[in-house]
């Protein structure tokens, strides 16, 4: 069986094919030319000198370099309707949503300067990193998680939004999830993802639903950094399965140490981290866990998810085979007419 790539050409423009047109319409009108010129000739000339007017039969090279110009031709048109070839190639867009827990136990300072501003930082840092083509999005993580910013691939914006972040009382994991979800873009996940997948209680389908076809989807992935467990909103099971549905790894960071406090009205309260439902989290969805208690290791974990990259099946563009093939060939035919005529047209 063959299964060289020229045999599965496709075009990403098929409907400029029709170009196609005008190089037939030049391969009618050659010889009907030929044909008229010809006849004018001899309704002017002296029969006598008609032969070298316009002799009968025209040089071997005038029709090569006008089938080289057709040629030339056709395949500027194929260029244009942008052919492609199957092949494989490193995912290089992705979508990856940062949910960072801003509930009041972030303030604590076991990780300096406090888990918030640690996590935001090295966010930061992380986002940097990520190839332009990246899509990211801010998701806060409290009692009512809501998009801080929509993926976008204007990372920047996405960093001075993350100093906007403002702690507030409660933790709701299941939601957070629930409402990364609903951010990622239309085509991320399959359409057989469940309506669960919606953000925000009671909300409708995921505007995440799209392409069922893995390799032509963006890559997706939710980054979860939180101190502890939800106090309130859908349960982590139920986020579990809608993330798992739509095929949407959750990774988890466990950011914080056993020992801390922060001051909550007027009272010292000990907010110990505990990891259990984050790493339940991202065992359930695929994803993968992380215990961070500093700066530093943070920064090593955020390395880890950047350097997972994905090898897809994808289609590669050819246009500039066909179009350097077509420059050549009117080179060759404008050329010879040069050479042989004086002219760049030849008559």
């Amino acid at each position: 069986m063959l299964d060289h790539p020229m045999l599965a050409l496709d075009f990403s423009a098929p409907d400029r094919l029709w170009l196609l047109a005008a190089a037939a319409g030049l391969a009618v009108a050659y010889p009907v030319m030929q044909a008229r010129r010809r006849r004018d000739a001899a309704k002017f000339a002296n029969p006598a000198l008609l032969p070298l007017l316009a002799p009968g039969k025209p040089p071997w090279w005038r029709h090569a370099v006008a089938a080289v110009f057709a040629a030339g031709l056709v395949l500027a048109t194929v260029a244009a309707a942008q052919p492609t070839v199957p092949g494989t190639a490193e995912r290089e867009q992705a979508t990856i949503m940062v949910a960072i827990d801003t509930s009041d136990s972030m303030k604590a300072t076991d990780v300096a300067p406090s888990r918030l501003a640690a996590a935001v930082s090295e966010a930061k840092t992380f986002i940097a990193d990520l190839p332009a083509a990246f899509s990211v999005g801010v998701v806060t993580v409290d009692a009512t998680p809501k998009v801080l910013v929509a993926p976008s691939t204007d990372h920047q914006a996405v960093e001075v939004a993350l100093d906007r972040l403002a702690t507030s009382p409660g933790t709701a994991l299941g939601e957070a999830i629930f409402t990364a979800l609903a951010a990622l873009p239309a085509g991320t996940v399959p359409t057989t993802a469940p309506n669960q997948a919606a953000g925000g209680q009671g909300q409708g389908q995921s505007s995440a639903s799209g392409s069922s076809d893995p390799a032509k989807a963006p890559a997706a992935r939710i980054v979860l950094l939180s101190d502890g467990k939800s106090t309130t909103g859908r349960s982590d099971a139920e986020a579990i399965a809608a993330a798992k549905a739509a095929q949407v790894p959750v990774s988890t960071i466990a950011i914080g140490t056993a020992h801390a406090s922060v001051q909550s009205a007027g009272q010292t309260v000990d907010v110990p981290v505990d990891p259990s439902a984050l790493e339940a989290i991202a065992k359930g969805t695929g994803g993968k866990f992380f215990q961070a208690a500093t700066a530093a290791q943070l920064r090593q974990i955020y390395a880890d998810i950047n350097a997972d990259v994905k090898v897809v099946a994808t289609d590669r563009g050819v246009s500039v085979w066909f179009a350097a093939a077509a420059l050549l060939l009117l080179l060759i035919a404008s050329l010879t007419s040069m050479l042989r005529t004086g002219r760049v047209v030849w008559t």
